[in-house]
């Protein structure tokens, strides 16, 4: 008796294994709209190092280097394509009365006079520390088009002027 529930556990098992098919496999590809893949468009990005310049006077003195170091980083996000993110920062000896720094981008290479590419009041004032180390963390209505060489010039506190540059850098494309 024992055997014969086996038996018949055994063939009905089968025969319902038998009749259960698995879903049939297809070659072809699924539709876009199934298929998952984040895409992440890409930030553009410009980077400088800051390097001292000679300063030029209209006396008949020798001039002098300047020793002002710093860095400087363009960011361009895809999230907010009609500002660029400037990080800048730079070191400087400090001379009394010197408490901020002006700069400015411009077409060109560094000492070319090319005008900002934006009126100055634009570009945030760098605020100098006791050191005389400061920094720019803000974004500037302005895109960097890829075909043209740029700098930032950093000048003596509020000039303008090529004369009143105490450092400069050449930008280069990074991504």
């Amino acid at each position: 008796m024992l055997l014969r529930q086996f038996l018949t556990a055994a063939v009905a098992s089968t025969a319902l294994t038998s009749c259960a098919s698995a879903p049939p496999v297809s070659s072809v590809p699924q539709p876009v709209s199934d298929q998952s893949a984040s895409v992440y468009p890409t930030m553009k990005l410009w980077t400088g190092t800051l390097n001292p310049t000679q300063s030029y006077n209209a006396t008949a003195v020798a001039s002098k280097r300047q020793n002002a170091y710093g860095r400087v980083e363009l960011t361009v996000s895809p999230s907010s394509p009609t500002l660029t993110h400037v990080t800048l920062s730079v070191s400087v000896p400090m001379e009394p009365g010197l408490d901020a720094l002006g700069w400015g981008l411009s077409e060109g290479s560094c000492g070319s006079g090319n005008p900002p590419v934006l009126p100055p009041g634009m570009f945030p004032t760098i605020q100098l520390s006791v050191s005389g180390q400061g920094k720019v963390d803000a974004d500037i209505p302005f895109i960097i088009p890829e075909n043209s060489s740029y700098h930032v010039n950093v000048f003596r506190g509020s000039g303008t002027q090529l004369t009143d540059v105490i450092t400069c850098a050449a930008l280069r494309r990074q991504s």
